[in-house]
This record gives structure tokens, C-alpha cells and sequence, in this order.
């Protein structure tokens, strides 16, 4: 949803929470309330905002189902053969569903757009609304600010999934990717995956320290 947003030139359009993308009620956007689309997208990807993703997939689609098949033309060109996308949010559904080997494709390509690299590196940001209010929004990747070198990118969470990170960190001239997923809980996917980067990080050293 995020690339999406980011490939649309609409960034700087107003969108609004109506009843149709009211839908989780478990999200901080509230009924009513009044997003510029490039704040909204920072709320849904740092807080996992689930009706934020709702109301951007409205808004880009016209409909949530016209969206959902957006998206999964988009996965079609990454090569995600295992991919298929149900709603904008990756809310349970049975006809959502992925592989860690599809997920490093989309990681990878999206990484590559500078605008969505910027939303998922951002660690903390003032939210603005068009009424004026603010919300100040932290993001839920906390290896942001706890692993060196770390420039993204999303956490996860669904019962049947489990506790699910994509991350990127770069150091010096190497830049690795990494899909978790299913881990037990919400704090064990940062320690894992940071033990899984530390670990990439030492071959890639050892590999260039060869090439000497």
C-alpha cells in the first residue's frame, strides 16, 4: 500500500476518514479526521494504522477492491508468485497470504523508491492533521533506534503469522535485507533479527576482507 502511495503523484491530496474506511476502530485515525496523503502514509506504515490503509487505498483506487487488484499487479511485475493480496491492510484473510521469498522481492524493489525508503527509516514524526491538530507518531520498528546502522522497514503482526519484521541496514558499502517471520513475540523479532544482521554483517566483512 505504502509503494503504491509513494508511486502516485498524490501525495499532496486530502483525504478523509469517512464510514466506508472506518473499519478496524483499533487505529488512531478517528472518523472524520483529515490527513494530507504523505502524512497519512507516515501514520499507516509507523503505527501500523490499519483504517489509515483503508482510507489511502480508497482514495488511490476508488474502491478497496480495485486497489487489492493494483496491488496484486504490482505483485505480479515483482515476480511474487506466491502472493496475493485481500485488503490493503494484510488484515487476516485467508485469501491474504505470502512467502519470506516474496516479501525480499517487494523489500528489495521498494527500498530502491527514495520516498518510500524515507517513511520507513523515519524513527519519530509529527503527524499533522488538516485541522491543525497533531499526533505524535514513533515508529513500531524499534531497531531503528536500537540496531546501527538500520533504515527500515515494517513490522507485522496476525495470529496465524506471528510476531514479523522486514528489515534493512546498511554499514559502510553493505546493505543487507532480512525477512522475519513468526516470531514468538513482540520483543523476540528485534533480538532475532538483530542477531540474524550481525551475523550477515560478519560474513560480508569477512568476504571483503578476503578480497584484499
Amino acid at each position: 500500500t505504502c509503494l503504491l502511495a509513494t508511486e502516485k503523484d498524490q501525495m499532496a491530496d486530502s483525504v478523509y476518514i469517512t464510514d466506508d474506511v472506518f473499519i478496524a476502530k483499533d487505529s488512531r485515525v478517528r472518523l472524520g479526521d483529515g490527513y494530507i496523503m504523505e502524512n497519512l502514509v507516515y501514520e499507516m506504515m509507523m503505527q501500523s494504522d490499519n483504517d489509515a490503509a483503508y482510507a489511502i487505498a480508497k482514495h488511490l483506487g476508488g474502491d478497496t477492491l480495485t486497489f487489492c487488484n493494483m496491488m496484486n499487479e504490482k505483485a505480479a511485475y515483482l515476480g511474487m508468485n506466491n502472493t496475493h493480496f485481500a485488503n490493503p491492510n494484510g488484515m487476516p484473510n485467508f485469501q491474504n497470504y505470502s512467502t519470506a521469498s516474496d516479501m525480499m522481492k517487494l523489500a528489495r524493489y521498494s527500498m530502491a523508491d527514495s520516498a518510500f525508503a524515507q517513511i520507513v527509516g523515519t524513527a519519530s514524526k509529527d503527524i499533522p492533521l488538516i485541522d491543525k491538530r497533531h499526533l505524535l507518531s514513533k515508529n513500531t520498528n524499534m531497531l531503528l533506534e536500537q540496531y546501527d546502522g538500520c533504515i527500515g522497514i515494517k513490522t507485522g503482526y496476525t495470529k496465524l503469522a506471528g510476531y514479523c519484521l522486514a528489515s534493512a541496514a546498511k554499514r559502510n558499502d553493505t546493505t543487507l535485507f532480512l525477512i522475519l517471520l513468526n516470531s514468538k513475540s513482540m520483543s523476540s523479532r528485534f533480538t532475532e533479527s538483530a542477531l540474524l544482521l550481525d551475523y550477515g554483517f560478519n560474513v560480508m566483512k569477512a568476504y571483503h576482507e578476503r578480497q584484499k
